[in-house]
């Protein structure tokens, strides 16, 4: 070959290579520039929403209605009704709240009878309680019932065969699906504790739950045209168990359907953020590299197969320095470093995510001493302090994506206070959601949060869960979500596998297992949840909020009109007939007798087979 055809061919060779390399870099551009195309749609969708908001406000509820009665003068009996009233209200069901006190309402008057207190006399007379069942009326017992005469003329209506003296139990057995996904699931732990009557149950008695001692917590008996629902315990209480009164709510009255959001989200806090600098004993001893190798070459590598292989969509929560600095100058940075956030942060967005805001710093937005003092925090010491930070963190964030509009916050430590609630809406004029804790904190001092949207147009999406690896807890609050809800949101930090005490003194080898069997193990129970990042799924769920459903039902078929109808809306139905022919909707069963149906249309239609 002559030496010139040689160099020609090295010509083109290296001009395929630059050509090749220039397609590259245009097609990741281009993906980064769709990305942020989509962000600025959601901005304003959010507009549009809140536009609306006044003509969008939801309408009275209509089909069967729920009848709630309650003691206002028992702070006991005020706790249940309060998780009955919020469960009905997220289930869309039109709803009837009755003191004791004052009239009652006539148990003719409502399809389904809520008890939120323990005695039966509170229902009305023996006879009425019985009639009313007979003739086709549901009830719901949410609490262990005291055994006064009343209720030793009616239990073996209930289904009990005898009963005995209150005892204090503790965990349970799950004998149903009552939570979704979880039939056989058995904890025995002392987060779960009740106090119950001893009871037998007779044969006509369906075992729902029960103790893991074995004594029944939760029942259903049917009785003439009707049936009654008991829970033995006193847990209903408790916000966290809310999806468990949805359960045995939804496995009471046959044919149950109610709405949900239908949504996976998972936050990673503290990301991007600094990276201290070093090693540390439990990174060095497994890998023998130091703390900014080790993120970058092993963990995030991790994290990304672990989002591929389960389905996440991340949303990462900013902090910009974790200096404690809490008056201005907020410029003046020693650990501010624009690479990570930006290597990461394209990382993050590539993969389906979001970039949200955590902090300035790692101070929690809060101006009192005591509680900032319980997380070892400085307290803030004006409103314009914390504007500042924050639109500091707003111009850091732009100089590494001027392009990308950051509408997503999650407080410091869960935490937030009314003045730093309001700090960044000044501050910050594109904040849609803020995801902080859905069940009440120890200390009471935790920024608690219901899925809404609040006065000011701020959509609150709480967090249920947190860690790599699965604690019973979690389990139990994951369930109890789902089923209520549909939501599953978590949460992890980066740091939290080189804690000791976070990370359960594991290396991050051990950590990764946990946490993929983890994530699979939530993948396998709810294969059909949708993954999506922060801001989406917020306005996703702002919009099921604002939509409206009423049914026509029959034995032989359900339809559903949605009023405010924007998109797909998902619903749980629970039945025991067979699914016959759809119309402008989708069904799938996801447990046993339990269907996701996915509403195409404002008008869908479900055929009942063998009912």
């Amino acid at each position: 070959m002559k030496p010139e055809q040689n160099f020609s061919k090295k010509i083109y060779a290296i001009f395929l290579v630059v050509l090749l390399f220039g397609l590259m870099l245009q097609f990741a551009h281009s993906k980064f520039i769709l990305q942020f195309q989509q962000n600025q749609t959601l901005i304003k969708e959010k507009e549009e929403i809140l536009k609306n908001r006044s003509a969008q406000q939801r309408p009275a509820y209509s089909g069967n209605t729920y009848c709630v009665i309650y003691d206002a003068a028992d702070n006991y009996s005020n706790k249940l009704k309060d998780n009955a009233v919020r469960s009905l209200e997220y289930m869309k069901k039109k709803t009837v709240v009755v003191s004791v006190d004052d009239k009652p309402e006539e148990l003719t008057n409502c399809d389904v009878v809520i008890l939120a207190t323990d005695k039966i006399r509170h229902l009305g007379s023996v006879e009425e309680v019985e009639e009313y069942v007979e003739k086709g009326g549901y009830i719901l017992f949410m609490s262990v019932l005291e055994p006064d005469n009343n209720y030793k003329i009616l239990y073996r209506k209930f289904g009990v065969a005898s009963f005995a003296n209150y005892t204090n139990t503790k965990g349970i057995k799950l004998t149903s699906n009552v939570l979704i996904g979880e039939k056989n699931l058995t904890i025995n732990d002392g987060f779960i504790s009740n106090t119950s009557l001893s009871i037998s149950l007779d044969d006509e008695a369906e075992l729902l739950a029960k103790s893991y001692e074995d004594v029944p917590l939760l029942w259903r008996t049917n009785y003439g045209e009707g049936a009654f629902m008991s829970f033995n315990g006193t847990l209903l209480q408790e916000k966290i168990n809310r999806g468990f009164f949805v359960g045995a709510l939804s496995l009471l009255e046959p044919d149950f359907i109610y709405p949900i959001f239908n949504l996976k989200v998972f936050f990673i806090d503290d990301f991007p953020a600094p990276i201290v600098r070093g090693t540390t004993d439990v990174i060095y001893d497994e890998y023998k590299t130091d703390i900014p190798t080790f993120y970058q070459e092993i963990w995030w590598p991790d994290m990304l197969k672990t989002a591929r292989d389960y389905n996440l969509k991340y949303t990462g929560a900013i902090i910009e320095t974790y200096n404690d600095r809490v008056e201005p100058p907020f410029d003046n940075i020693d650990d501010k470093d624009t690479h990570y956030l930006i290597s990461y942060g394209r990382e993050l967005l590539d993969g389906g995510g979001e970039l949200g805001f955590h902090g300035y710093n790692h101070q929690s937005l809060v101006m009192d001493k005591d509680i900032s003092k319980i997380y070892g925090y400085k307290e803030w010491k004006k409103k314009s302090d914390m504007i500042k930070s924050i639109q500091e963190l707003v111009t850091y964030t732009k100089t590494a994506f001027p392009e990308y509009t950051v509408t997503s916050y999650v407080p410091p430590s869960n935490t937030l206070s009314p003045e730093g609630r309001e700090a960044l809406k000044v501050g910050w004029k594109d904040l849609t959601v803020i995801s902080s804790l859905y069940p009440q904190d120890g200390e009471g001092v935790a920024y608690v949060q219901e899925f809404e949207i609040a006065e000011d147009g701020i959509i609150e999406m709480p967090r249920a869960t947190s860690g790599y690896f699965e604690k019973i807890y979690d389990r139990w609050a994951e369930a109890n979500t789902m089923t209520g809800v549909g939501v599953f949101s978590h949460f992890v930090h980066p740091d939290d596998v080189i804690s000791e005490d976070r990370s359960n003194n594991m290396g991050w080898e051990q950590n990764y297992e946990l946490f993929k069997e983890y994530m699979s193990r939530v993948q396998q129970t709810y294969p059909w949840i949708r993954a999506l990042p922060a801001t989406e799924a917020a306005l996703d769920m702002a919009k099921s909020i604002y939509s409206n459903v009423t049914w026509s039902q029959s034995n032989s078929s359900i339809e559903g009109h949605v009023s405010n109808y924007r998109s797909e809306t998902f619903y749980v139905f629970r039945t025991t007939s067979e699914i016959g022919s759809l119309t402008n909707c989708t069904v799938s069963e996801i447990d046993e007798h339990t269907y996701l149906v996915t509403a195409k249309a404002a008008n869908f239609k479900i055929e009942l087979e063998g009912a």
